[in-house]
């Protein structure tokens, strides 16, 4: 018999649709995936990272954000948005657990 982890893995490697199912019957885990996903976010507009300002290579409107406030302004306002994002996703994990 499998362990959970192993069933994870089992999961996430041979069966993605599984996988989205098992996060859609358990709302509270889904919201713990876009947490992770919005702190790695965090982490690279924090250290500076290229791929938080320029996801696609380049990006029209972000270079003229960049000429207009400069790099920090922009990485800031970015930083101050995804903050708000993990308040209201903490918000959202505790409605789904605790209520």
């Amino acid at each position: 018999m499998k362990n959970e982890g192993e069933s994870l893995y089992w999961k996430i490697v041979n069966s993605p649709g599984e996988l989205l199912e098992s996060l859609k019957d358990n709302p509270a885990n889904a919201i713990l995936v876009a947490i992770a996903l919005v702190l790695v976010f965090l982490l690279g507009l924090i250290l500076d990272w290229n791929w938080t300002l320029y996801p696609t290579g380049s990006s029209d409107m972000i270079n003229k954000w960049i000429e207009i406030f400069g790099r920090k302004t922009v990485r800031l306002v970015y930083g101050i948005i995804v903050v708000i994002l993990l308040i209201a996703l903490g918000y959202m994990y505790y409605h789904y657990t605790f209520k």
